[in-house]
């Protein structure tokens, strides 16, 4: 458990700070950039995500997966074999995409109504190659437990692009239109990015060999990849459609309804967002430890680290869910001088439990090899969302929007869980803590809504930092008493099996 500690703690403080320098970044550029150019390369990555997505989004999972169990094991035939047919199956996917684009170029007339967009996407466009070989490869180091090298390597990836970005819009070697300059800078920082993690490859004496298990691999890739395309569409079907209902439903603008819209999905979904940051640290531990853990052991013996993780992903969103439904509205206030967007935030906090405990345990399954089941579960829950999408607008506006997340989470939730259960049992003290755990949130959450309203008078920052002590005082306790945390006073050794580089 301690060397799980060590990585967990590793990769959640690297994600941090990348995390970070994003959104530091992201001020400058639409400081530089402006509103109307930002929003072309918001168009531009929502398509290029999508053609990832199909190029290499369930593969990485997969491999490391793979790797992990052939690691323990000591086959290294399979291990690399499986890395040789995900990086042939990939690249071979990714040029045959970028040649149809490039063959037919008119293609992208139809995505495209700004020609500036098209000429973003066709610089982009090299991207694919580099970010397919990217993803595979950190899902060989993933899989090998290189937790440092598979974190760095994203941060390195953010800080190049800010290098790049910051020289190309200043106009220092080259003097390039702002409008295409940080598509250049994102291609530059991937190729650099790339030259490094192939050297680090080799260095931890990675090699490819024969391709193989080709249909283990698309059995396993497939549902993930399929699962990741139909979130993106449907993302693009929610941001179509409610603004659509909003005017015909409640007589809104267009311009109303897709300020509405952003403050949701702009200011809203990036706070919800924040404790998946720290779930999807634990998640990158996870999956291949769980599946060490079933090549050595067998499914059954995972019942203990499952458990942990169940309660410890319970008790970090019920954190935060104390934290925004008291404080909701002053913090919207204070990042966005809008209100309204802190009254939304307070209201869709409750989505962030079944949302973290959702995408914990699909990780889970995933790492046992039930990608398919958490494939369905997910088109389940996203036919959920459709029905409360396009049924509640009426009666709830712009809410309607995280009632249908919460309803696809909370279903998916449901299924995954079940399906979890009938492989590794989760024990009975596993549903209690969590339980009362969430008794207990919505105790405090009482508590910090009464303090929230007591100094409503107050800067919103005092009100900010009075709940979330609120939270930390209340929970920590909890948090010790439940074992959620452990404090070990005795001298901690430092030998572990988990490599950091």
């Amino acid at each position: 458990m301690r060397k799980i500690f060590k990585a967990f703690a590793i990769v959640t403080l690297i994600s941090t700070i990348t995390r970070g320098l994003s959104f530091v970044f992201k001020i400058y550029l639409s400081r530089k950039l402006g509103a109307e150019i930002l929003g072309l390369y918001q168009i531009c990555a929502s398509v290029f995500m999508l053609f990832a997505c199909i190029c290499t989004s369930g593969l990485p999972v997969t491999l490391s997966r793979i790797t992990a169990e052939s690691d323990t094991v000591g086959d290294n035939k399979r291990q690399f074999g499986a890395l040789s047919t995900c990086l042939f199956a990939g690249v071979l996917i990714t040029l045959v995409m970028i040649s149809g684009v490039l063959i037919f170029p008119q293609l992208l007339d139809l995505i495209f109504a700004d020609a500036r967009c098209k000429k973003i996407f066709i610089i982009m466009l090299p991207m694919l190659l580099t970010a397919c070989i990217y993803a595979i490869l950190r899902g060989w180091f993933w899989g090998k437990k290189y937790f440092g090298i598979y974190s760095v390597s994203e941060l390195a990836d953010e800080i190049l692009k800010i290098l790049f970005a910051v020289l190309f819009l200043e106009g220092g070697i080259l003097a390039i239109q702002k409008e295409y300059a940080y598509a250049l800078a994102m291609l530059a920082g991937d190729v650099i990015v790339i030259a490094v993690i192939i050297i680090m490859f080799v260095a931890k004496k990675g090699k490819l060999a024969k391709p193989s298990y080709g249909k283990e691999i698309a059995k396993s890739a497939t549902p993930l990849t399929v699962t990741r395309i139909v979130g993106s569409l449907m993302s693009t079907f929610m941001s179509l459609i409610l603004p659509s209902l909003l005017v015909s439903k409640l007589g809104m603008t267009q311009s109303m309804a897709t300020a509405e819209f952003g403050r949701a999905s702009g200011m809203v979904m990036p706070l919800i967002f924040a404790p998946t940051s720290v779930i999807g640290a634990l998640s990158v531990v996870l999956i291949p430890e769980i599946a060490s853990i079933k090549a050595d052991k067998g499914i059954k013996s995972l019942t203990g680290s499952v458990g942990n993780a169940l309660v410890f992903g319970c008790f970090i969103s019920c954190f935060f869910f104390v934290i925004f439904s008291g404080a909701g509205k002053q913090l919207g206030n204070m990042l966005y001088k809008d209100p309204l967007s802190g009254e939304y935030l307070e209201f869709a906090a409750i989505i962030m439990i079944p949302m973290c405990l959702n995408n914990l345990v699909i990780s889970m399954l995933n790492s046992m090899g039930k990608e398919f089941n958490t494939f369905i579960a997910h088109v389940i829950g996203c036919a959920v969302l459709m029905i409360v999408l396009l049924t509640t607008p009426a009666l709830l506006g712009i809410k309607a929007y995280f009632v249908s997340l919460g309803a696809m989470h909370s279903t998916a939730f449901i299924i995954n869980m079940l399906v979890l259960n009938k492989n590794v049992k989760v024990a009975s003290k596993t549903v209690f803590k969590c339980g009362m755990c969430l008794i207990f949130a919505f105790g405090v959450t009482a508590v910090g809504k009464l303090a929230g309203d007591a100094l409503s008078s107050s800067a919103d920052i005092v009100v900010i930092i009075t709940v979330g002590m609120i939270s930390l005082i209340s929970f920590l306790p909890f948090a010790i008493l439940s074992k959620t945390v452990k404090i070990d006073f005795k001298k901690i050794s430092l030998k572990n099996k988990t490599t950091f580089l």
